[in-house]
């Protein structure tokens, strides 16, 4: 997208970001002066009217892409009230700055609003800058449009599209899988698999952060170099959660039964600040995001996900039962029955045996998934 083409997309965000503040202000007045609620309905009925007085600025403007953003709000208030009644501490919805609106939701969208061109495809909502995709297969546009996301990214703007397709479950399969997660490795599986560690170019966000302390606050240098340093740890989110598919996708194609450790990563990486180094290497792993991507991919394959306690995981033999402790080492020793392998093999065995008896209808003798010789 061109410069000019941003400046237009930031000036729609500015107007969007207004309506929800405004809408927000609305909904806090009715209830503390009159003890009145404001519903969603009432405010996208009165949307009408603000956009009648305001031609230039949300009368400009697509109605879906400000219907979402009160939707949006919607969900917020929402939310606050399901966690209030669920006896927690939820915080009230709070006034949005125009850094915190990367999003714009266009609810009810049609299909033809994605065009298609020579090269790629086109969309441009009223009052939007042309947006032009390329993405990497085909789109299928003879399917019915469901969702239309716009996101804007430092270093570039991202647009998510949800289509209404028949849902194709995958073939039946009889192999199993248990999955240790670890910091060493990202995971290993009981097959034998290993997925390498997601590594972060630390040397590199170390000196861009010296060269923004370097910097005066509010130069516009340093707004160069912050956003430049934003860009590349997006960058590196991007390609970390694109390595999470390819992995995730993978064991849920070869494998019907899939067990993987429940690990409290919050927990773990909330206590004693003398292993702060650690602490970074667990999140920077993002074992979070692979379990949820394992999740809803294996209940959209027709695949069982089972979640194993990891208490003694690592300590059992997988072979005969025995607790060794194998303190640092990578290899595993057995003293009871001289079992040598890896130390995250043995534990990815011990997952897969627990996932497969927690069933219930799998045991680990005999069942419908095929399980790995002893």
């Amino acid at each position: 997208m061109s410069k000019g083409g941003l400046r237009r997309l930031d000036w729609v965000r500015s107007i969007l970001n207004r309506l929800y503040n405004s809408a927000l202000e609305e909904r806090k007045k009715a209830w503390e002066s009159k003890q009145l609620g404001v519903t969603l309905y009432d405010q996208i009925k009165g949307l009408t009217a603000q956009r009648k007085d305001d031609p230039e600025g949300l009368g400009s403007l697509a109605v879906r892409a400000e219907r979402g953003m009160l939707t949006r709000l919607e969900r917020a208030f929402k939310a606050y009230f399901r966690r209030h009644q669920a006896g927690e501490k939820p915080g009230y919805p709070r006034f949005r700055p125009i850094a915190r609106m990367e999003t714009i939701d266009i609810v009810d969208p049609k299909t033809t609003m994605v065009k298609k061109r020579a090269r790629g495809y086109a969309i441009r909502p009223k009052g939007f800058p042309t947006i032009r995709l390329f993405p990497s297969r085909p789109l299928p546009t003879e399917c019915s449009l469901k969702a239309l996301r716009i996101v804007r990214k430092p270093n570039r703007v991202y647009v998510d599209l949800t289509y209404e397709v028949e849902k194709e479950p995958l073939p039946k399969c009889d192999s199993a899988v248990g999955i240790d997660l670890g910091v060493r490795k990202r995971a290993m599986l009981s097959t034998g698999e290993r997925v390498e560690r997601n590594s972060r170019d630390w040397p590199e966000i170390r000196r861009q952060q010296r060269a923004i302390s370097r910097c005066k606050k509010g130069s516009g240098t340093r707004r160069k170099r912050v956003g430049r340093l934003v860009a590349m740890r997006h960058r590196e989110g991007v390609r970390n959660r694109n390595a999470c598919h390819r992995v995730t996708t993978e064991i849920v194609r070869n494998h019907g039964l899939i067990a993987v450790e429940e690990l409290d990563v919050k927990g773990m990486t909330t206590k004693w600040l003398t292993k702060k180094s650690l602490n970074r290497e667990i999140l920077s792993q993002t074992w979070g995001l692979l379990r949820i991507q394992l999740r809803y991919k294996a209940e959209w394959a027709g695949r069982e996900l089972v979640d194993v306690d990891p208490k003694y995981t690592s300590q059992d033999c997988h072979r005969c039962g025995a607790r060794n402790k194998p303190g640092r080492s990578e290899t595993y020793r057995c003293a009871a029955c001289d079992l040598r392998m890896d130390r995250d093999h043995n534990a990815a065995l011990n997952i897969l045996r627990a996932g497969a008896v927690a069933l219930g209808s799998v045991t680990w003798v005999n069942g419908p998934y095929v399980l790995p010789e002893q």
